[in-house]
């Protein structure tokens, strides 16, 4: 599907869905640079202009066809299973002033319904050829472009399609085009304006389908926590994180489980937050990767994969390049669109346009207050599904959705009666208890246990890392569970089928994580799950061999809480 991922080393290489082919001369750097002047002459008395947008549904010659937005059963899917958007049109919040970094593939600047909401005030980057102009450079790129008109595509304009924030403004940065990335890159591409940023939309990570722990680079790391603590104006950008499409294999067989959004260490890091995908009749799709680390859950292709009117239909670059040629594969004849985006991918810049709705409504939120207004607003979608549960702070959890369905109504509802949270953020990195229990083999009876007691300031939890260190000799037979002292249970891991990424053959006994290939047997799962608990008392950590022959121990377990 269409998360465009890179695998986390010293040197980041880029999985695409689509591969690069040889450059073409669709993207004149001449007439990049008088777009640039012209929208960028008018920054010395600028701030972004405020579009007025109707939120009639004629406005916009393909905005039936997009159900994510209003689904009134015309992709067969259930009326009403969608991002709940147009009452808050409605209110006349469209996403004026509200500027979202789409890092990816570069965005077609020049696009029909895009031109006019790219920002004015933020410069874009290419990591490519070095310049602000974030434009493809591939006549099949056409990924970041997509992302962006599910965010921002202009409304009421008459043509084409419209974003879920109709009037927010876009900033491409440009990454995922270079065959080979670097850390610097992902630094680079984190804090692009993040200043002026108040949404980072993410939708790629590192590879899907091959099962294995991939950790994040520390300088990721830096420019994630930079934009948290300094981005928009202090306030802290909100980075969306596509959970991924290898919940099912892929590269394997299905429907064999392999990926868990847990085992990425971007989306599992405690300043992001993972958003993973729902059809048109509210249920996961088979791709999407569950996890104790997800956030929410958005709109995207769901179950029905033959079927391109159950895909997002948005903006593809210009003319014959990008995904659709012009009537390709069932696809609209208007090349300038097209009907078959999909996977998390989409899911995330759904989350993000709905974020900068609620963005440009209350400006004093900072990324905590709308992380947890999305929490606390998510919608209980597919109601019927046995692993949706309660937490302690009476939050719905379920590792295939989250908190639930990003709502915007429910969003903008919630944040009327929020309390700013106005405590500082506090980072509470317990001691390393190092048992070293032997984990039984082939058992998932009995399994092996260890209590971490947890004394701290901290009342109230934000996230947890969970940091796990085994050297067990086949990672992916294991189970691991971690139990609140509240008693909210989570997987952090689970037996699942596992791809060599380095010779795509099957992974076999005496394979183990990328962790350990990397030099460190240590790697750190993500907690969403126990938002509002208070953390002190005994966490109780389970591990569980479900095959036979390889062995291990629990070495060591730390915990770090975020919270207040």
């Amino acid at each position: 599907m269409n998360r465009m991922k890179t695998s986390i080393s010293i040197l980041v290489f880029v999985i695409t869905f689509f591969g690069n082919c040889n450059p073409v001369n669709d993207n004149d750097p001449l007439s990049d640079s008088l777009v640039y002047f012209l929208l960028l002459q008018a920054v010395a008395n600028a701030s972004e202009e405020n579009c007025n947008f109707s939120p009639s549904a004629s406005g916009d010659a393909l905005y039936f066809d997009q159900w994510h937005l209003q689904n009134m059963g015309q992709s067969g899917g259930i009326f009403g299973e969608d991002a709940n958007v147009n009452s808050v049109w409605n209110l006349g919040i469209s996403g004026n002033q509200v500027i979202v970094s789409v890092v990816d593939d570069g965005v077609d600047i020049r696009h029909e319904d895009l031109s006019s909401n790219i920002s004015v005030t933020a410069r874009g980057l290419n990591l490519l050829n070095s310049t602000i102009y974030p434009t493809h450079s591939y006549a099949k790129s056409f990924h970041g472009t997509a992302v962006s008109g599910v965010i921002a595509a202009r409304g009421g304009n008459g043509i084409g399609v419209r974003g879920a924030a109709p009037c927010s403004k876009i900033v491409g940065v440009n990454i995922l085009e270079k065959s080979t990335i670097y850390t610097s890159d992902e630094y680079r591409a984190m804090v692009n304006e993040s200043v002026r940023v108040s949404i980072s939309n993410n939708s790629w990570g590192s590879p899907d389908g091959y099962g294995w722990l991939w950790p994040s680079s520390s300088l990721w790391q830096q420019g994630v926590n930079e934009g948290i603590q300094k981005g928009k104006s202090g306030k802290g950008s909100v980075y969306v994180w596509a959970a991924g499409n290898g919940a099912n294999g892929g590269t394997i067989s299905s429907p064999v489980l392999v990926d868990n959004a847990n085992y990425d260490g971007q989306a599992n890091y405690y300043g992001v937050m993972a958003i993973g995908g729902i059809g048109q009749d509210g249920i996961k799709a088979n791709y999407s990767e569950s996890g104790a680390n997800l956030w929410a859950v958005a709109h995207t292709q769901g179950n029905n994969a033959t079927a391109y009117t159950t895909a997002i239909s948005t903006t593809d670059a210009t003319g014959s390049n990008g995904l659709n040629a012009g009537g390709t594969s069932g696809d609209y004849s208007f090349a300038n669109y097209t009907r078959k985006f999909n996977g998390t991918s989409s899911a995330t810049p759904l989350a993000a346009g709905v974020i900068a709705l609620l963005a440009s409504d209350k400006s004093s939120l900072t990324w905590r207050d709308i992380r947890e207004l999305v929490a606390y607003s998510a919608r209980q979608n597919d109601p019927g599904d046995t692993d949706w549960s309660m937490n302690a702070a009476g939050l719905n959890i379920n590792h295939k959705y989250g908190f639930g369905a990003v709502d915007a109504t429910n969003l903008i509802q919630r944040a009327l009666t929020w309390p700013n949270i106005v405590a500082p953020q506090i980072i509470d990195t317990k001691a390393t208890l190092s048992p070293n229990t032997p984990i039984p083999d082939n058992d998932v009876v009995t399994g092996a246990t260890v209590n971490y007691p947890v004394t701290s300031s901290i009342s109230y939890i934000e996230y947890v890392d969970v940091e796990f260190t085994s050297h067990h000799t086949f990672f992916p037979e294991l189970y691991i569970l971690i139990t609140s002292p509240s008693g909210t249970t989570s997987f952090l891991s689970e037996a699942h089928a596992c791809l060599n990424p380095y010779s795509n053959t099957l992974c076999s006994s005496g394979n183990t994580s990328i962790a350990t290939m990397t030099g460190s047997p240590t790697y750190r799962f993500g907690l969403a799950r126990t938002l509002g608990e208070n953390p002190n008392g005994t966490w109780i950590i389970r591990v569980y061999d479900a095959s036979a022959s390889d062995t291990g121990s629990i070495n060591s377990v730390r915990l770090r809480i975020y919270g207040r």
